[in-house]
């Protein structure tokens, strides 16, 4: 029998397809669990756009009513899922989304209804609040990776976040690592200094190892080996809130590539024993256990371990201090990110070939070994010029 229902317009009306007093179209179908849904649309044209999608979901097996979860529900089941995290990854992660997305309009967003512009929308306001592109890289990746898990369960058909940080630049504020003189001014301002003395030992192990902050501060004498002139690393220290207040955590590392053995440089030896003659003569011992470490290296006068935010802390300090001194050779910015990326900066800048620096590094891909070698000095690439035209001869 012939469908003679018609709108307003006097146009047809398919099947499924109604028109409301007050001008609207809605399309009523039942979903993949037998339930009847509604979509809803202003025009006829629309509504009929839509069917298509519904009926192409239907047919692929796509889920109309898991889509209507937000964002927040859907990371929460991601959450659960991932069985594999760390204490303290799980608990970094739980703490950044819950401080930036889950009281956003994104994470209160329906996922069927989240569109890529609504992603790039909320990176950008993450930037207007002053968010480091770093920090809403981790944030992408968790929105990427809870969205991919819709998309292989059938809740939606694609994933909106794909490449949707292409938009968002590079900081500015680009980290600029130490020369080689600007090393040697810092230990020697340092050394002449009653404040800034007792870490020069730090920054001469930090720039000779390449270590991260968490994988020197909780370096204990067990790591080290004198007499083969070896450091061993497989864990690091960190300081975090996991639910029961500020701690001390060892954390191992997420990759095989942080495991590594690094080889000592003498400058790097000399400041151990330096430091082992200056906590003999001080009485300065390390007090504490830390899910199983002990004798950590690195410590206070209270014989403490030193969380990162106070190795910073020191090391933004002897920064302004040096600047004050010296402001017509001012220093850059001065961290412990910094320390790591002028050993790997100089020590490209010496020769080492990629594959040794990113063992040294702890990197479990070239590529991010080659963005910290391609910030290399002007020297290095006149060396390699000069080297190159001596090959070629003429």
């Amino acid at each position: 029998m012939a469908n003679n229902r018609k709108d307003s317009k006097g146009r047809v009306l398919r099947k499924g397809e109604y028109e409301r007093v007050d001008g609207r179209y809605y399309y009523v179908y039942i979903d993949i669990t037998g339930k009847r849904s509604y979509v809803y649309a202003n025009n006829l044209q629309k509504l009929r756009r839509l069917k298509q999608e519904v009926e192409r979901d239907l047919a692929e097996g796509i889920s109309n009513a898991n889509s209507k979860i937000t964002l927040n529900q859907l990371f929460k089941m991601y959450m659960e899922l991932k069985n594999d995290l760390r204490a303290t990854t799980r608990g970094n992660y739980m703490s950044m989304w819950n401080s930036n997305v889950e009281p956003s309009a994104i994470g209160r967003k329906k996922i069927s209804e989240i569109k890529k512009i609504h992603i790039k929308g909320f990176y950008n306001d993450c930037l207007k609040l002053g968010k480091k592109r770093n920090t809403i890289k981790l944030l992408h990746n968790l929105i990427f990776a809870s969205l991919e898990l819709a998309v292989e369960s059938d809740f939606i058909r694609k994933n909106p976040a794909k490449k949707a940080m292409d938009s968002i630049k590079v900081d500015t504020k680009e980290k600029i690592p130490l020369s080689v003189q600007e090393v040697h001014n810092i230990i020697e301002f340092c050394s002449e200094s009653n404040t800034y003395a007792q870490y020069v030992p730090f920054i001469i192990v930090a720039v000779g190892t390449c270590l991260r902050c968490g994988e020197i501060t909780g370096l204990t004498w067990n790591d080290i080996d004198m007499k083969k002139k070896t450091i061993t690393i497989d864990h690091q220290l960190i300081y975090k809130n996991l639910g029961d207040g500020c701690k001390f955590y060892i954390s191992k590392p997420k990759t095989d590539a942080g495991k590594r053995i690094i080889p000592m440089t003498n400058a790097v030896y000399q400041a151990l024993i330096d430091i082992k003659e200056h906590y003999i003569l001080s009485g300065r011992r390390s007090k504490v256990e830390i899910d199983g470490y002990s004798n950590f290296v690195f410590i206070s006068g209270t014989g403490h371990p030193f969380a990162i935010n106070a190795v910073n802390s020191f090391l933004r300090n002897m920064e302004k201090a040096y600047n004050k001194r010296y402001p017509d050779q001012k220093i850059p910015h001065l961290s412990a990110h910094i320390l790591r990326h002028t050993g790997c900066t100089l020590f490209a800048s010496a020769g080492m070939d990629v594959k040794t620096l990113q063992n040294i590094m702890g990197h479990s891909d070239a590529s991010i070994t080659m963005n910290v070698y391609n910030h290399s000095s002007f020297e290095r690439t006149e060396k390699e010029v000069k080297r190159i035209e001596q090959a070629m001869n003429f």
